[in-house]
């Protein structure tokens, strides 16, 4: 048998070095399946994507309230008669008492619609004070309820508000057969915005509040200071000597605390009121008291604290305004307002023989130069510098560090596309499909031109769900007054 050659010998060892790193790479997912538990970190991935989905929907529950009154579906859910009922066959200390659905549907079974509003009210509120604050909760208009009965109690409400004769007929029958309506990915989206607006909302009351508050200790330290001077000019005036060099020392004392602590109208850093930060909480992190629990609610990070109270309210402020007019139709941007201020610089894969060695591509975050919001704050952050170098009345004062703050804005930005995805991927599980109860409403009266139109306006502008789908004019009743004999027809959608 002929010997191997040198150069052949290396070539079989190339060959036996690249079947055995093909090899690994085959057998490695089987490998890392068989020891590290592949089937429970797809399980904890599935149960972590479960909790994601129960923590959107509590999110979601909490901007509900605010969605149903845009669109009329909110309401008082304790009608007259059934507060009779109440009134009648429950007791308020069994009502306090009970704690699950099942409780109060033993105590009254009409209650059982009922039951999750009023739990939930309760879980907010405390117990109820007396039966009379039943009738202040206000919850989905028809849960517990007739579609037929609340659909013609709406339709009162619209007669009374545009000043008609109740002398109308009501037809209301359910639409034959049930069809399926799509859910758009800009309904997704708008609901994302949404929740982004009510987070923004209530981050700029804190912030606001929290302003407010530094503006009262300035000016009671302010007034203050103002006592101690006279106080000391008093002395010096009236005392003796001893006293003239007590009233002295006051004056000192009063210009170091004048001094030190107040910096033309603002508290410095040392002297300013504690006021609780706002953490971030990881999804499925048991929180450890009630602020904590406020704060794990939030989806989106709050604006870095490193930037000046009064800058990061006007910039709430301005991104507010632009993501209202983005949802209105006002303003059109491409991908989103945020999405067009950030732009993301990549650096291709580099190296690596066979996949190891590699180096990972990764990725700059940075405003664009025509950014909105770069000029927003580029602008706020001059103003913000000329106001400080003109209340030290020329005194050298330290400047903000520019790119501290902006890579702040930059993390800020970039932080909340991606909480924004996180919610796109959540949302992408929800079916993409639903069947709403539909109902045909027939309506004929008589009324004037003037009222007529009062009330196809009341119901176009408050009742979304309901909507003017036909107007038939029968003939004119009466000339003289301008009555018409009006048949109405309508849809309701019930979600």
């Amino acid at each position: 048998m002929r010997k191997f050659t040198q150069r052949e010998k290396i070539l079989l060892a190339v060959v036996a070095v690249v079947a055995v790193v093909v090899l690994f790479m085959a057998i490695k997912p089987t490998i890392r399946r068989g020891f590290s538990g592949g089937e429970l970190t797809v399980k904890r991935q599935q149960l972590q994507t479960a909790q994601n989905l129960v923590s959107l929907a509590r999110v979601i529950e909490q901007i509900n309230g605010k969605i149903r009154s845009q669109v009329g579906l909110e309401g008082q859910i304790i009608s007259v008669s059934l507060f009779k009922e109440i009134s009648d066959r429950v007791d308020l200390e069994d009502l306090n008492r009970a704690r699950r659905a099942a409780d109060l549907t033993g105590l009254l079974p009409v209650l059982e619609g009922k039951a999750d509003t009023l739990l939930s009210y309760k879980k907010q509120n405390g117990e109820f004070e007396s039966l009379n604050v039943l009738k202040e909760i206000r919850g989905p208009l028809f849960e517990g309820e007739q579609p037929q009965a609340v659909i013609s109690q709406r339709i009162s409400d619209f007669v009374q508000k545009a000043k008609l004769k109740p002398n109308y007929q009501l037809n209301i029958k359910p639409m034959p057969g049930k069809k399926s309506e799509k859910l758009s990915n800009q309904a997704k989206e708008n609901l994302i915005h949404y929740l982004y607006l009510s987070e923004l909302a209530a981050e700029l009351e804190q912030l606001q509040a929290e302003q407010k508050a530094v503006e009262e200790e300035v000016a009671r330290r302010r007034v203050e200071a103002e006592e101690l001077i006279m106080d000391a000019m008093y002395d010096a005036w009236w005392g003796d000597a001893d006293e003239d060099a007590t009233g002295s020392d006051q004056q000192d004392a009063v210009a170091t605390q004048s001094g030190g602590e107040l910096v033309k109208g603002k508290i410095n850093e040392e002297s300013q009121p504690q006021v609780a930060s706002v953490p971030r909480f990881a999804i499925g992190q048991p929180p450890s008291s009630r602020e904590d629990k406020e704060n794990a609610r939030r989806q989106f990070v709050p604006l870095p604290a490193v930037i000046p109270l009064a800058l990061r309210i006007q910039l709430l402020q301005f991104i507010q305004s632009n993501l209202e007019q983005q949802m209105g139709g006002v303003a059109a941007f491409k991908r989103g307002f945020l999405d067009d201020q950030i732009a993301i610089d990549s650096v291709e894969v580099q190296g690596g023989f066979l996949g190891i060695g590699t180096k990972k591509r990764t990725n700059h975050v940075k405003f664009k130069p025509n950014a909105l919001l770069l000029w927003k704050f580029e602008t706020l952050i001059n103003r913000y510098e000329d106001e400080q170098a003109y209340d030290t009345e020329g005194e050298v004062q330290d400047t903000l560090d520019y790119e501290q703050q902006l890579h702040a804005l930059t993390q800020y930005a970039d932080r909340t596309l991606q909480n924004k995805k996180q919610l796109q991927d959540w949302l992408a599980m929800i079916p993409s499909t639903y069947q709403p109860e539909v109902y045909i409403v027939d309506m004929n009266f008589n009324g004037e031109i003037d009222k007529v139109v009062r009330l196809i306006q009341a119901i176009e502008s408050t009742a979304k769900w309901l909507q003017v789908r036909d107007l038939r004019v029968s003939g004119v009743v009466d000339k003289k007054k301008n009555v018409l004999g009006v048949n109405l027809s309508m849809v309701a959608k019930i979600l």
